[in-house]
C-alpha cells in the first residue's frame, strides 16, 4: 500500500515540475522574442510601411474594380435587351429598360443609346425621378434636343426642346463603342450634359451583322470618389484614379472641388501634374514612351526626392495598375505620410515587450474560442447557402454562383444552358402520404441533380417544388439533348424511389445564353416561361422558347417531332 501511495505522490510532483519547466520556457522565449523585436523594430518600419501601402493599394483597386464591373454589367444587360428586340426599340421601351437598370445599380450615373443616324437617347436620375435627353438629327444639319422630366413612376412632368449643334459621332464614347463586340471603356471626357468628368463602358448591340446601337453608361465618379475617400491609410492619405495617359478620372472628396474648377476653366480633363501629383510619381509598368519617369515594377512604393536635401521624406507614393482581367487600363495613385500609413508600426519599439505577451494570450484565447465556434459558424454558413432538404444551393446561393458561372462562360466563350424543373402532382404526395414522404422525394431529386451535373455547374432549389440548373455547354453539345436527358434522369430517379414518388412527374423548360443573353435573371425568366407555357399543354415534357422576344415566342415540345407544330403563345 505504501508503495502505491508513494507512486501517487511522486507523479503529481513530476507533473508540477514539468509544468513549471514548460511555463518558464515559454516566458523565456517570450522575453527573448520581445527583446529581439525591440532591436529589429526600427529596421522593419520601412518594410512594414511598404507592405501596408501595397495592401491598401490592392484593397482600393479591388473596390474600384468592383464598382466598374457593376456598371459594365448594366451596359451588357441593356445591349442584350436591344439585341433581343432585333432593332433599336422605340423611346418608350428604351425609357423603361434604362430606368430599370438605373434602379438596379446605384453606381450608374446615366445611360445612353445612340445609332449611326445621330439619334441619341439618354436617361439620368433626377432627385426621386428621372430626366431624359433625346437628340434627333436634322436634315439641314445640327440636331434637335428635347429634355423631359419624369417622376418615379415614369409619368412625364415637363418637356422642352431646342436646336443644338451636338454631333454624337464626334464623341469619344461613341467612337469607342461603335462595332465593339465586348465592353470597352472610353477615355475620360467632359460630359456635355453636366460639364463634369465622365468615363463610360460602351459596347455595340448587334443584330445579325449590323450594329443596331451603341450602348453606354456614365460611371458615377462621385461614388468612386467616395470609395477613394474611404482609404484605410490615415487622414492625410489621398487616392486618385488616373487614365493611362495620366489624366484624372476620379478624386477623393477633398480634391473634388479643385478638379471641378480645373475642368470649368479649361473644359478639358486635368492631368496629374495639374493638381501636383507628378513629383515623386511612379509610372506603371509598360508606360508609354515620353512618360514622366522610367518604368518601374508595378506597385513598388517609392519616396519622392527631398527638396531640402536633408535625406527625409514627407510621403510615400505608389501607383498600381488595375487587374488586367477587368479590361480597364486605369491606374490607382496613392500618396500618404508614412506615420499615417502605419502608425502602429511606427510606435512598435515602445510597445513590443507587452504587446508580444498580450498577443500570445490573445492567440491562445482566440484559438480556444475559434475551436468552440468553428462548427456552429460553419454550420450556420452552410445553412445560409444550402437548402436543408435537398442539399442543393438555395435561391441566394444560386444568384451568387450563377452570376459568377455566367461571367466565366462568357469569358471562355462557352454557351450557357438554363433548365427550370417543376414537379407534377407533387401536392398529392404531401396530401396522401405526408410531408415526410414529400421531403424524401425532394431529397431524391437533390441526389439525382448532383449526380447529373458537374462540379462547376449550378443546381438549386428555388421554390417548394421548383428547381433550376445552370450548365456550361461544351463544344458540340446539343442543349435539347442535355435538357431532355436531365429531365428524364430526374424523373426516373423519383419514380424508382418510392410508391409516393411513382406518382410524381417532372416538366422542364430551358433557355440558351447565346439566344437570350448571359444575364442570370433573363435566362431564368425565359426558362421558367417555357416551363409554365409548356406545362399548360402537357406535363412531363421538356420545352424551349425560340425567337427574339421570349414572351411572344412559340413554345416547342422537345419530346415531340417538329411536325407537331407550335403551341399557343404564353
Amino acid at each position: 500500500m505504501s508503495r502505491v501511495l508513494r507512486r501517487g505522490r511522486v507523479a503529481p510532483a513530476r507533473g508540477v515540475v514539468a509544468g513549471i519547466v514548460l511555463a518558464v520556457t515559454v516566458v523565456v522565449m517570450l522575453m527573448a522574442t520581445s527583446i529581439l523585436n525591440a532591436v529589429v523594430a526600427s529596421r522593419t518600419v520601412d518594410a512594414a510601411t511598404e507592405d501596408m501601402y501595397e495592401y491598401v493599394g490592392d484593397l482600393m483597386a479591388e473596390r474600384v474594380a468592383g464598382v466598374a464591373d457593376s456598371v459594365a454589367d448594366v451596359v451588357v444587360g441593356t445591349a442584350n435587351d436591344i439585341e433581343r428586340e432585333g432593332s433599336l426599340p422605340e423611346t418608350g421601351v428604351l425609357l423603361r429598360i434604362m430606368a430599370d437598370q438605373l434602379d438596379d445599380e446605384p453606381a450608374v450615373g446615366s445611360m445612353f443609346v445612340a445609332d449611326e443616324s445621330g439619334y441619341v437617347f439618354l436617361l439620368a436620375r433626377l432627385g426621386d425621378g428621372y430626366a431624359s435627353l433625346r437628340v434627333d438629327p436634322l436634315e439641314d444639319g445640327g440636331s434637335y434636343v428635347v429634355r423631359t422630366e419624369y417622376n418615379r413612376d415614369l409619368v412625364q412632368l415637363s418637356t422642352e426642346g431646342d436646336r443644338d449643334d451636338y454631333d454624337v459621332t464626334q464623341r469619344s464614347w461613341y467612337q469607342t463603342g461603335l462595332g465593339a463586340s465586348d465592353v470597352e471603356w472610353s477615355e475620360p471626357y467632359v460630359s456635355v450634359r453636366t460639364g463634369e468628368i465622365a468615363v463610360s463602358p460602351v459596347t455595340s448591340a448587334i443584330a445579325g451583322d449590323e450594329v443596331v446601337a451603341v450602348v453606354g453608361a456614365d460611371l458615377d465618379v462621385d461614388l468612386v470618389g467616395d470609395v477613394l475617400e474611404d482609404i484605410p491609410a490615415g487622414g492625410d492619405a489621398r487616392a486618385f484614379i488616373l487614365a493611362s495617359d495620366g489624366s484624372i478620372i476620379a478624386a477623393p472628396t477633398g480634391a473634388r472641388e479643385d478638379l471641378r474648377r480645373a475642368v470649368d476653366a479649361r473644359m478639358t480633363i486635368p492631368s496629374a501634374e495639374d493638381i501636383g501629383l507628378a513629383e515623386g510619381e511612379m509610372v506603371p509598368q509598360g508606360a508609354p514612351d515620353g512618360a514622366a519617369s522610367p518604368p518601374v515594377p508595378d506597385g513598388e512604393p517609392t519616396m519622392p526626392p527631398d527638396p531640402e536635401g536633408a535625406g527625409t521624406t514627407d510621403h510615400v507614393v505608389v501607383e498600381r495598375a488595375m487587374d488586367p482581367d477587368t479590361g480597364i487600363d486605369w491606374v490607382l495613385h496613392l500618396d500618404a505620410d508614412p506615420a499615417d500609413l502605419a502608425p502602429s508600426v511606427a510606435s512598435m519599439q515602445r510597445v513590443t515587450a507587452w504587446a508580444t505577451t498580450v498577443s500570445m494570450v490573445l492567440v491562445v484565447v482566440a484559438v480556444i474560442v475559434a475551436l468552440r465556434l468553428w462548427r456552429p459558424i460553419s454550420t450556420m454558413r452552410q445553412r445560409s447557402e444550402i437548402d436543408a432538404v435537398t442539399g442543393l444551393s438555395n435561391r441566394y446561393d444560386f444568384q451568387r454562383r450563377g452570376r459568377a458561372a455566367l461571367r466565366s462562360m462568357r469569358r471562355v466563350r462557352e454557351d450557357a444552358l438554363m433548365i427550370a424543373l417543376d414537379l407534377d402532382d407533387f401536392k398529392c404526395v404531401n396530401d396522401e402520404h405526408g410531408h415526410d414522404a414529400g421531403d424524401q422525394v425532394l431529397r431524391v431529386i437533390g441526389d439525382a441533380l448532383r449526380d447529373s451535373v458537374r462540379s462547376h455547374d449550378v443546381a438549386a432549389r428555388v421554390g417548394g417544388d421548383e428547381f433550376v440548373v445552370l450548365i456550361a455547354l461544351g463544344e458540340g453539345a446539343e442543349p435539347v439533348d442535355v435538357a431532355r436527358r436531365l429531365r428524364d434522369d430526374v424523373e426516373s430517379a423519383v419514380k424508382r424511389s418510392s410508391i409516393a414518388g411513382s406518382r410524381v412527374g417532372v416538366t422542364a423548360g430551358f433557355a440558351i445564353g447565346s439566344e437570350i443573353g448571359f444575364d442570370l435573371r433573363h435566362l431564368h425568366t425565359a426558362a421558367d416561361r417555357a416551363l409554365v407555357a409548356g406545362k399548360r399543354v402537357r406535363k412531363g415534357r421538356t420545352y424551349t422558347q425560340g425567337g427574339p422576344v421570349p414572351a411572344e415566342a412559340a413554345l416547342v415540345d422537345t419530346e415531340r417531332p417538329s411536325s407537331a407544330g407550335s403551341v399557343p403563345r404564353d
